[in-house]
């Protein structure tokens, strides 16, 4: 096979939407089917409701993830859309790849295509984006928007009779992009280098064709205090309250104390993205990516440097940022990445084999095999399972107060606002009341509950409002210590105030602010901790409800949330265990829940210590 046939010649968008098409059958092949890990739930129950999600905000995202909702709003359709973006993403990352490679090198056709279907290919089926592919986040939709705008400003460098037409339809989608994830704007710089590299002289004076259709796809994030004014059911930031609440989400504002905060983060996401290029490059890429970069410096300068200033523009967010879900922040080093290895396998292409080219769809057949196992979420249950396993231990009318958003929280946002799932509990995330915004929330939500602490929450608010406003000089004021403690009483206000509901908290809040739930007895509940009177026994429900789904989804992690979750599972399991055995004298009980631990981690030192206690 030495040449492309004559369709793919005429017509190489074909292969591309090929591409595309066979991408999305892997996805969906591998989607996850239940509700998953960190803000899955959260983004999911936004959508659907076509609610405020957490900061930025991410209007186009919520706008297009609510009409694909009109027509289920079951999760695992939600999470299916993931692989829709993923797939455009992949189907344009070919088109992209022809289009540079076409205008970078004087390789052949036949080189040119198998060159850019290895890169794309590669770029599908690498760890990070099939990650992003099998449950709904903001980053698919991200690389998707990221790929279509590459694509419009290399178009742009054609016929100048066209090349207004792809400016402009550039800019827009940056726009959109900006109204997907607002990091977008440390992007510009290299997007805005790389359309002027290639462009016809004079461009510079037509700035106008790529910034005033961006502005439109900024105007979007209008919507929010629209939205957010309806009281809609996940309403992150109450935006409509004022101009500078607005601003406070939108900027993103609250995880800025995430940034260059920990003198190790660099080095530790430096050492994360290594990882990521390694896995989508397949070690030996980092030849041809060497190659690739090395000619673009050459040849093309102004092309090789808007690509690097796409880069850094991208690492100088990222690597900086100091949260658990980094990964999917550095898409857009891993694209440029893989554009420069597709430069550089044109160039052992021409060389090495000119005749076989074809070869090169060996790589990401290879991805493939390589990462199908890490990537495959389709029996992924265990967030679903331990949501449900929450829940069921959880008494009629109960209050729930945890940090478990990851796994927890979450997840409850998309069960109770879109499922109608135990809409009797509430569900208190401690860490959101240190935002100005989650008391009036919550009044709306709970608004039993809240109303019972209020003047708990009255106590609490001008000084959160003070911090909010400027943290820094909060605490140069020496203000820090008269907050701690109201935020200790209103959490305590919470419990005290509303004694005549069943009080529980998950197990890390039990050492985690001195003082909190002083006077309480605490008693195990499954995952919980139930919170009760001394010298009382009320009623508690025991249940193994949604434990099978967790070990069936987490006897052999895959990633750390999955190792986290196994050894909360765990202690909760043994910690019931022990209550039944203790308290209760149920050995029966006893040996129902150490097998579910042995089932589940049978190295796990709990396991190990319930083993010894009854044989």
């Amino acid at each position: 096979m030495t040449a492309v046939p004559e369709i793919l010649q005429r017509r190489p968008w074909v292969l591309s939407i090929a591409i595309a098409i066979l991408s999305f059958g892997t996805y969906a092949w591998t989607h996850a089917p239940t509700v998953q890990y960190t803000d899955n739930g959260e983004l999911a129950a936004a959508a659907v409701t076509l609610g405020v999600a957490h900061p930025t905000g991410y209007p186009l995202f919520t706008l297009l993830a609510h009409v694909w909702s009109m027509i289920s709003t079951d999760i695992g359709w939600m999470n299916l859309l993931a692989g829709v973006w993923c797939a455009i993403a992949v189907g344009a990352t070919h088109a992209l790849l022809q289009r540079v490679l076409r205008s970078v090198t004087t390789a052949s056709d036949s080189v040119i295509t198998w060159s850019a279907t290895a890169g794309a290919g590669m770029l599908g089926w690498s760890g990070i984006v099939w990650a992003q592919a099998t449950s709904l986040e903001v980053y698919s939709l991200h690389l998707a928007l990221l790929t279509l705008t590459l694509l419009c400003i290399i178009s742009s460098w054609g016929q100048a009779d066209h090349a207004d037409r792809w400016s402009v339809l550039a800019g827009l989608l940056y726009g959109l992009m900006l109204a997907n994830h607002l990091s977008s704007v440390f992007l510009a710089p290299g997007l805005f280098l790389l359309w002027l590299s290639g462009a016809q002289r004079g461009a510079l004076r037509r700035w106008y064709l790529v910034v005033g259709p961006a502005l439109l796809g900024i105007a979007l994030y209008a919507i929010l205090p629209l939205r957010s004014a309806q009281h809609p059911p996940i309403n992150w930031g109450m935006v409509h309250r004022d101009w500078d609440a607005f601003l406070y989400h939108v900027k993103g504002t609250q995880f800025g104390v995430w940034m260059f905060s920990d003198k190790q983060i660099v080095k530790i996401n430096a050492r994360i993205l290594r990882d990521l290029i390694t896995n989508a490059v397949l070690w030996i890429g980092y030849i041809p990516f060497a190659v690739g970069l090395w000619t673009l410096l050459k040849q093309h300068r102004g092309t090789g440097l808007a690509f690097l200033a796409i880069i850094a523009g991208n690492l100088g967010i990222s690597l900086g940022y100091s949260i658990p879900d980094i990964d999917p922040y550095f898409l857009p080093t891993i694209l440029v990445a893989m554009i420069i290895l597709a430069i550089g396998l044109s160039h052992f292409g021409q060389r090495l084999l000119p005749r076989a080219a074809w070869a090169l769809a060996v790589l990401p057949c290879i991805a493939l095999g390589m990462n199908y196992s890490n990537s495959d979420r389709s029996s992924h249950r265990a967030v679903g399972g331990y949501t449900q396993w929450v829940f069921a231990h959880a008494e009629p009318n109960a209050i729930i107060i945890t940090r478990q958003w990851d796994y927890f929280c979450s997840a409850a946002w998309y069960e109770q606002t879109v499922r109608n799932t135990r809409t009797d509990v509430a569900v208190i995330d401690k860490e959101l009341f240190r935002r100005t915004w989650y008391a009036p929330y919550l009044l709306q939500r709970y608004p039993a509950v809240m109303r019972n602490a209020q003047q708990h929450v009255d106590a609490y608010m001008p000084l959160l409002a003070e911090f909010e406003l400027d943290g820094e000089a909060f605490v140069t004021a020496g203000k820090s210590a008269q907050i701690q403690p109201r935020f200790v009483g209103l959490l305590n206000g919470i419990l005290n105030d509303n004694s005549d509901r069943p009080l529980y908290i998950t197990p890390e809040l039990l050492n985690d602010e001195p003082g909190f739930a002083a006077g309480w007895d605490a008693i195990p509940a499954g995952p919980l901790v139930r919170l009760i009177r001394p010298g009382t026994r009320p009623r508690q429900q025991f249940s193994l409800r949604g434990v099978d789904d967790i070990i069936q989804s987490l006897r052999h992690p895959r990633e750390r949330l999955d190792s986290s979750l196994r050894d909360l599972v765990v202690g909760g399991i043994g910690s019931s265990a022990m209550y039944h055995l203790d308290a209760m004298q149920d050995t029966v009980a006893f040996r129902t829940w150490r097998e579910h631990a042995r089932r589940l981690a049978p190295l796990h030192p709990m396991t190990a210590r319930l083993e010894s206690i009854i044989p």
